[in-house]
Order: structure tokens, then sequence, then C-alpha cells
């Protein structure tokens, strides 16, 4: 405002220097929420007041770590987002709003806070999660450093909502939430992020979350029944040791590879 130039400070959000791709991309996520909050703030202006607090709150602190990340970018990567970026992202905002629902939704498979957080979190898990990465390596630029991150992340964001979705509709016991949140507790070690990172790109963790993502899915789907309800509660409860015991075979592993360009995004 001072006609001034000088670089911000670092750390700041200023210093990201945020770019049309990255605004974009937070401005449709926010439009996003704000719609959806409509139906909860027609039922209850409380519940629909805590719904879009929920989510706003989550999804900006995931943007603005992005901001942040790429201000910090290694030489050569790109300095803003593209739509195969954008389409990654869009799994992080529907774990928020997974997670919203949950928490100001009424306990009831039939109402609205399960009928947009189920299918979210199914199209997040499969549609948009099949076709980034193909996507991805065939752009220009092809995978970049925080693509790859941003893959894994939001995969796990996206299961841990939605496991913490079931354990509020009383579908799922409090317990299953050990299972997707494993490799945090791990990262809040003095694990390094390259060992995190590189166990939960492993084969083994990937069909782990994969299980526990279809369990938690099928546990309060608004058409299963009592029978699917049941046999994904318990199985979900029995995959806890299973996941637990092999993240800390894998983390116990010397020489963990370190987060490198994969084959894949």
């Amino acid at each position: 405002m001072n006609g001034r130039h000088d670089a911000p400070p670092p750390g700041t959000i200023l210093a990201a220097q945020v770019r049309r791709g990255w605004t974009r991309i937070t401005s449709a996520g926010v439009i996003a929420i704000l719609i959806a909050s409509i139906p909860f703030a027609i039922d209850d202006r409380a519940r629909g007041a805590r719904f879009a607090a929920a989510a706003l709150g989550s999804f900006l602190v995931q943007q603005l770590l992005i901001a942040r990340a790429l201000a910090h970018r290694d030489e050569g990567e790109p300095d803003d987002l593209d739509p195969v970026d954008a389409l990654t992202l869009s799994r992080g905002l529907a774990a928020s709003i997974v997670a919203a629902a949950a928490i100001a939704g009424p306990h009831d498979r039939r109402r609205y806070a399960t009928r947009i957080a189920w299918p979210l979190a199914l199209g997040g898990s499969t549609l948009t999660d099949w076709i980034d990465g193909p996507l991805a390596r065939r752009r220009g630029r092809g995978p970049t450093r925080l693509g790859r991150a941003l893959d894994l992340e939001l995969d796990s964001w996206l299961t841990l909502a939605t496991t913490f979705a079931g354990t509020r509709l009383g579908t799922l016991d409090a317990i299953c939430l050990v299972t997707p949140s494993l490799r945090y507790l791990a990262m809040a070690s003095r694990i390094s992020y390259e060992d995190v990172h590189a166990v939960g790109k492993s084969d083994r963790a990937r069909n782990l979350g994969i299980t526990q993502m279809a369990l938690a899915l099928a546990s309060f789907a608004p058409f299963a029944g009592g029978r699917t309800t049941a046999i994904a509660r318990i199985a979900s409860v029995m995959l806890v040791p299973v996941h637990v015991v092999a993240l800390g075979a894998a983390l116990s592993r010397p020489n963990r590879s370190r987060l490198q360009p994969p084959a894949s995004r």
C-alpha cells in the first residue's frame, strides 16, 4: 500500500506469493462448503454454523499449509497449483466436509449429514484417487514432490475423517480410530517424515488403508443393513492390531527409502 516491494518476512503467508491456481482452488472450496451448509442451517441455524466452522477451519488450515509448502518449494518445482492438483485437493475438501458433517449432523444414517458425507468419501477414495496419478504423469511438468506428498496425506486424512464419521454415527467402535491415526503418531515422534512417507506408500500400507476405508464406508452406508454394519464393525476392530504390528515392523527396518520420484504420483 505504501509502494514498497520488499520481500515479506520468511514464514508468513505473504512469503508464499500465492498465485491464481491456489486462490481459485481455495475459493472454490470455500464456496462448496458454504453451499453444503445451507441444508444444515435450514434445519437448525446452530447446526449449520457448527458445520461451516468445522469444515472451513479444516479446509483453510490445509490450504495455508499448502501455501507454505509452495513458498519453501525445491528449485525447479512449480510455484502454483494446477487442475491436477485441484483434483487431488478435492479429497481434502471432501474429508473436511465428511468430518464436519459427522460433528454437526444428527446421528442418523438417513439424514442429510450422512447423505452428503458418504458419497463424498466414496468419490474421494475411488474416482479422484484413480485418475489424478495418470493425469499428473501426462502433464508437461510431471508429478511434483508436493503432489506426491499430498496424494498420500489427503488419502490418509480422508480415511481418518470417514472412520470418524462411522464412530460418530455409532456404526464403528472408537478404537477403530487408532488404525488411521497411527501414521500421525509416527509423524509426531522422532521418526523422519521421509521414513513415514515411504512406509505409507508401501503396498502393505496401501492395502490396509483400502481395507479400512472400505469397512468404514460399509459401516454407515445409508442403504446398509444391520448385517453389513455388524460385519464392518467387527472387521474394523480386528484390523487394528494388524495395522499396529505392520506399521511397527515397517518403521523398525533401517535404510528406509526417501521421498524420491516414484513411477506413479
